[in-house]
């Protein structure tokens, strides 16, 4: 065997010394202590890291939103006919209309209020309905904001069902006002009545004892499709809605009363 295969094969003084003193220190009582110490050491500081990961992901999605929600209840107090109205009981037909980004988290979406009617007083006092209204909507942007739409029927001593107008509004922005000031909350807003276009058909309508009605009401909401038709105010509907809105300035909508 020559020189260099004998240093190559050979272990290095160095290494040997090494391996002494792993053994060494291998075969001491407290070695073993200290390196379960050392391992329960490393686990805490992993789940503590893992821990504190997690919570800044639960930090992250509380703060960080993707929607915001509007909280909106009251209801439709009275309709009030300033000549009185054309049939001994009334009632009402509301529907909640809103845009494509607006999606209906809870509460009904349409309604009928019971029939009331103001003969025991004097024929222009109001027509108390007091029907409640509850629903949440959650949105990404304010466009299309939701809006009621409420059709007013009347009914006769034959049970003849006919149209007497359509009212709508838009839903509130803002909250209310105290509990002190009711008053001021009501909001009121004009029965329209649609009107015949032409003599003949106004004729039909007085033969037939049927008002026009619009094929579809919704047009009432969009200022461009109803613009041309030919409405009468008939009366005044009075509605009572108060707003909570929540997570909105999370999306850069800063909204002040």
């Amino acid at each position: 065997m020559s020189r260099n295969q004998f240093r190559r094969n050979a272990p290095s003084e160095r290494s040997l010394a090494m391996d002494d003193v792993d053994s060494d220190e291998a075969g001491y009582p407290g070695n073993d202590a200290q390196s379960k110490a050392s391992s329960k050491t490393r686990r805490r500081k992993s789940t503590k890291r893992s821990s504190s990961v997690h919570k800044s992901d639960e930090m992250d999605d509380n703060f960080t939103a993707s929607y915001f929600s509007l909280c909106v209840t009251g209801q439709i107090v009275s309709a009030t006919f300033p000549l009185g109205p054309d049939k001994e009981f009334i009632f009402c037909r509301y529907e909640l209309v809103a845009g494509p980004d607006w999606q209906l988290a809870s509460g009904a979406q349409h309604g009928l209020t019971q029939m009331s009617t103001n003969k025991s007083g004097h024929f222009n006092d109001k027509i108390v309905f007091n029907m409640p209204i509850e629903v949440t909507y959650k949105s990404t942007s304010p466009f299309g904001w939701p809006q009621i739409l409420i059709s007013v029927f009347g009914q006769n001593g034959s049970n003849a069902e006919t149209l007497l107008g359509y009212a709508h509004a838009h839903l509130p922005v803002f909250g209310s006002q105290r509990e002190s000031d009711q008053s001021s909350v009501l909001n009121e807003v004009p029965i329209l009545m649609p009107r015949c276009q032409s003599m003949l058909a106004d004729v039909t309508s007085w033969l037939l004892r049927r008002q026009p009605e619009l094929k579809d009401p919704k047009v009432l909401l969009d200022n461009l499709q109803s613009k041309g038709l030919c409405m009468e105010s008939y009366g005044t509907l009075e509605l009572q809605l108060h707003t909570i809105m929540r997570g909105a300035r999370k999306l850069g909508y800063h909204w002040h009363a």
